[in-house]
């Protein structure tokens, strides 16, 4: 490390001798309304606002609307004007006052044309273009795209080519798109999740995509005035609006009803909008899983995913305001939700005497009170930048849950999902029931709770820059407090089968809980950038070091109370009776010493860190970088635990360390009409075992499932890399993307099982483990063609390789299990656009082979297929006809009942009227009834193939009215 440190002064010192003698300064220069660039404007350079400073132009591009200006290096306060005939004169300042920074980037200059009164308006048609290219942004115009009367952005955004809109997520050229914003401002706590439904499609002027720059970016040394070097990528789509709807309001009321069971749909939005403020507040109120927030960008963002069944009630409210340097913006939403989940499972677990096969269903139902509420403080100063985020999160819940499981000595034959479990648990089924034969055990669980948590914290963070060094330093301060409860009364049955030796026999568990946990912790961040920037009229050498030190405070307070009252039976008596947990009482319990615990955690870490960022450039002109990144840090914690269980009051503390390097090397090639980004990633870690491990306690509160700790755990060590290759092409808009990566873990940490054939209890105890690797690519084209590209083309293929490694065993010697899982995947889409109509097809194969060496392992060869076709219609009238069929195949998996074929429609009729203001809309979901989804994962301690409930089909009859208010237009 030495070596290297020495190595790197050296070769900075002899740049900063042989090239500190010219300053390079880069901006753009566009029109403002509509950001065409400007050509042939008379550019001006003056120092220390009176004296003419002499330049050479050494880069203009016009189609980037970017120029580079070389001059002799004179510290100073500089300014440099822009001047064209029919438009304002525009000016910027900056400075430049050391030899080691003399590459600045200032941004846009941007030029207004001078009114002039027309006394006849020329009709004038312009042929746009859909997509253009600018540097590292893409700009669409939405003028270029054909959309029905009414349409909202969502059916902007699908039309974007290279664009992707599924399941309110966005994706442009492979990259997945984190927020979206309208006007450059951020909404509704950034979700990148957007079902873009509020916002009229004729409201846009253009869509831009491009790699945000922090809040703090425009005090940070910059290339060619792009984003700070070094800096993460986070990619947004940015909505313009037409200046014409900069100001006014606009809404929408929604209304359904459906059926069967009485579905219903009830949406409200309003937005209030002008160039300073938005506020907006919405209601949403369904029973078809339907999740969405308004926010004040004037769309409905796609909410959470939810199995089962919801009933949710939502509302809240959204605002943004900004003045000068200053601006605020925050939201509060309040929802109550009532989700219902049935889970159906089928389980293989491996043991080297032989399998065991497991049933389990399970239902849950919730009712959730959720209030969550963000706000943002923003100030930028002109050589500073300061943030204030507060924040509280608010949930109580009341749940109950049932389960029902059996675990079998061998594969019970099911003519439908579970059967064998409706069979087990009938009336006199452990005696009648046909399953009973091969049934280790039968286990009953039934639980009522409540629970809430309440998360509040308050961030601040602020940048300071230097002008006469253009280095920064960075300060971030973080508070937090968490508090979670969790009360339940729980009844627990077990009842062993036939081929169990504990035939006849089982035992009844009544239990109370009350577990109260708090957590206190505390954050100090401080950093400096040492900014090597000089100007090279040949290649450019850039680097910046940025040493960095991290304070962490953290206290954890947890206490957790356990009653309860333990009866064993024999012969059958009262081996299917369960007490429900409302007929528990509380009186009749006694503590559970063993699982009635308090404990305080306390936790100091400081890190200490260093990152590197070095970029080349091989001329002014050129549009190749190179850049490298790398970063090393060390955690150092101590950690003080207070323990008190039973007969265990025990203090113990230690100090352990971490050490966490990454290394990111990219390459870039922003040519004209291609451009070219290759990146490749690595980093290592090195985590310490849990301090409870040390404890060396046992926690048996689930009878079937028995938990030991393992003071002698070891480091796990994780090495992960990947890389990436993308080619866009800017004039064909295809583009190719490739990805790889592979990760590794040493030290593994396990969860050994040790199984009991003849009670069907579980002991897991951590242990480690070498071994497990994995590794996965993907291949993905998009192709546009044909007249107007009115056909969309996408291909993506993938591959993984799992190799897992972990413990099972009957036994005290615990053996390895390991299991290769191998999936190729091949998706394929076509869609046509034909004027306002629009059709898809799509398919699907992934092929799972799972492959083990242990005696008596099945191995695993199945199959997911999917198919589908959809069309959308706009006819005369403006009607509107939208259909898709979809058909979901499942082939190969050792639970029968879970090979299906199921298929998919829906459709949808609507209608609309009033200038696009009025639709009527009914739509069909599921129209054959066939919707499942049906999960599988496979792993060296056994395979799982999960069944869980969705929404069930129905049709629902829409009526949406939209509005849009914009001030009347003063007369001149």
């Amino acid at each position: 490390m030495r070596n290297f440190l020495s190595i790197l002064v050296l070769m900075l010192c002899q740049f900063y001798v042989a090239n500190a003698q010219k300053c390079l300064v880069s901006f753009g220069v566009n029109e403002e309304v509509t950001e065409m660039p400007i050509e042939n404007a008379l550019y001006t350079l003056y120092l220390n606002d009176s004296i003419q400073v002499p330049y050479r132009v050494t880069y203009a591009n016009v189609q980037s609307a970017t120029y580079s200006l070389e001059f002799d290096f004179r510290p100073g306060k500089y300014t440099l004007r822009a001047e064209k005939e029919g438009y304002n004169e525009v000016q910027k300042d900056f400075t430049i006052a050391s030899k080691r920074n003399t590459i600045l980037g200032i941004g846009t200059l941007w030029m207004k044309k001078v009114k002039t009164r027309q006394l006849k308006e020329a009709v004038v048609r312009a042929t746009h273009i859909k997509m253009v290219t600018r540097g590292d942004t893409v700009v669409y115009d939405a003028a270029a795209f054909d959309l029905a009367e009414g349409s909202m952005l969502d059916a902007l955004v699908a039309q974007l080519p290279g664009a992707e809109l599924k399941d309110g997520q966005i994706k442009v050229n492979g990259k997945f798109i984190e927020s979206l914003m309208v006007n450059g401002e951020d909404f509704f706590a950034g979700n990148p999740k957007v079902a873009l439904e509020n916002l009229p499609a004729y409201t846009v002027k253009n869509i831009k995509v491009y790699d945000r720059a922090a809040n703090d970016d425009y005090l940070k040394a910059k290339v060619n005035g792009k984003k700070a070097m070094g800096a993460d990528e986070h990619m947004v789509m940015d909505v313009i609006l037409k200046k014409a709807y900069s100001n006014g309001w606009l809404g929408n009321v929604e209304g359904g009803y459906g059926l069967p069971s009485d579905r219903y749909l009830g949406k409200a939005f309003g937005m209030g909008y002008s160039g300073k403020m938005r506020i907006a507040a919405f209601a949403n109120l369904n029973n078809i899983k339907d999740t969405q927030m308004g926010s004040s960008s004037g769309q409905w963002n796609g909410g959470w995913a939810q199995d089962g069944e919801l009933d949710v009630k939502m509302g809240g409210l959204d605002y943004l305001y900004s003045h000068d340097r200053a601006k605020v913006f925050g939201n509060v939403t309040l929802t109550h939700e009532e989700p219902e989940v049935e889970y159906k499972g089928s389980n293989v677990n491996y043991f080297n005497t032989g399998d065991i096969f497991e049933r389990s269903h399970s239902l849950r139902n919730d009712r959730k009170l959720h209030l969550m509420s963000a706000h943002q403080f923003q100030y930028s100063a002109e050589r500073a930048y300061f943030e204030l985020r507060p924040s509280i999160d608010y949930l109580k819940n009341d749940y109950t849950s049932i389960s029902h499981r059996a675990q079998f000595s061998e594969t019970p034959e099911e003519q439908y999902r579970v059967q064998s479990l409706d069979s087990l648990f009938s009336t006199n089924g452990m005696a009648s029931s046909n399953f009973a034969r091969h049934l280790l055990t039968r286990l009953g669980n039934d639980q009522d709770g409540k629970s809430d948590w309440i998360i509040a914290n308050l961030a601040a963070n602020s940048t300071i820059s230097f002008p006469s060094t253009q280095d920064n330093i960075e300060i971030a301060l973080t508070g937090n407090y968490r508090r979670d409860t969790n009360r339940y009364f729980n009844s627990f049955n077990r009842a062993y089968g036939m081929s169990s030796p504990n035939v006849g026999n089982g035992d009844n568990l009544q239990q109370k809980s009350d577990y109260v946990s708090k957590n206190y912790g505390m954050n100090a961040d401080i950093s400096y950038s040492w900014n090597y920037w000089p100007y090279q009229s040949g290649a450019r050498h850039i680097a910046i070091v940025k040493p960095e030190v991290q304070y962490d405070f953290h206290r954890y307070d947890q206490v957790n109370t356990l009653l309860h009252l333990h009866e064993e039976f024999a012969n059958g008596a009262n081996g299917s009776m369960m007490v429900p947990p409302s007929a528990i009482s509380p009186e009749q319990l006694v503590v559970d010493l063993n699982n009635t615990y308090a404990s305080n955690l306390t936790q100091n870490k400081i890190s200490p860190l260093v990152s590197f960022a070095y970029l080349y450039v091989p001329s002014a002109s050129s549009s190749k970088s190179f850049n490298a990144d790398l970063t090393l840090r060390e955690d150092i914690m101590h950690e003080r635990l207070d323990y008190d269980k039973a007969q265990l009051d025990t203090l113990l503390s230690r100090t352990i360390s971490k050490f966490t390097p990454t290394i990111k090397l990219r390459y870039k090639d922003n040519g004209q009409k291609v451009r070219t980004e290759v990146e490749t990633n690595y980093s290592f870690t090195k985590n310490a075992p849990s301090i409870y491990n040390q404890l060396g306690t046992i926690n048996d509160s689930d009878p079937t499932n028995i938990y030991v700790n393992n003071p002698g755990l070891e480091k796990p060590r994780t090495h992960s890399v990947n890389a990436r290759y993308a080619r866009f092409h800017n004039q064909r808009h295809n583009n190719v993307v490739l990805y790889a990566s592979y990760g590794r873990t040493d030290n593994a940490i396990a969860q050994a099982r040790l199984y009991n054939r003849a009670t069907g209890v579980s002991t897991w105890m951590p242990k480690n483990i070498n071994g497990n690797w994995n590794t996965y690519e993907s291949v993905q084209y998009n192709m546009p063609f044909g007249k107007n590209e009115a056909f969309q083309f996408q291909t993506v293929t993938t591959a993984s390789y799992v190799h897992s490694v972990d413990y099972a065993s009957e036994s005290e010697a615990l053996e390895r299990s390991v299991v290769n899982n191998l999936t190729l995947g091949e998706q394929l889409a076509l869609s046509y656009r034909v004027g306002k109509h629009s059709f898809g097809i799509r398919g699907s194969l992934s092929w799972l082979d799972s492959r083990s060496a242990r005696e008596g392992y099945d191995n695993i060869s199945a199959f997911d297929i999917t198919a589908g076709a959809n069309a959308s219609l706009n006819l005369p009238q403006n009607w509107q006809i939208a259909t898709d069929i979809n058909l979901y195949s499942r082939r190969g998996y050792n639970d029968n009942t879970l090979n299906t074929t199921n298929w998919v429609w829906n459709a949808s009729v609507a209608k609309t009227i009033l200038k696009g203001n009025l639709t009527f809309r009914l739509n069909a979901v599921d129209i054959l009834k066939q919707i499942s989804n049906v999960q599988h994962t496979v792993n060296a301690q056994g395979r799982t193939e999960t069944w869980v409930n969705s929404q069930p089909r129905y049709v629902m009859l829409h009526v949406v009215y939209r509005f849009n208010v914009m001030p009347k237009k003063k007369k001149s």
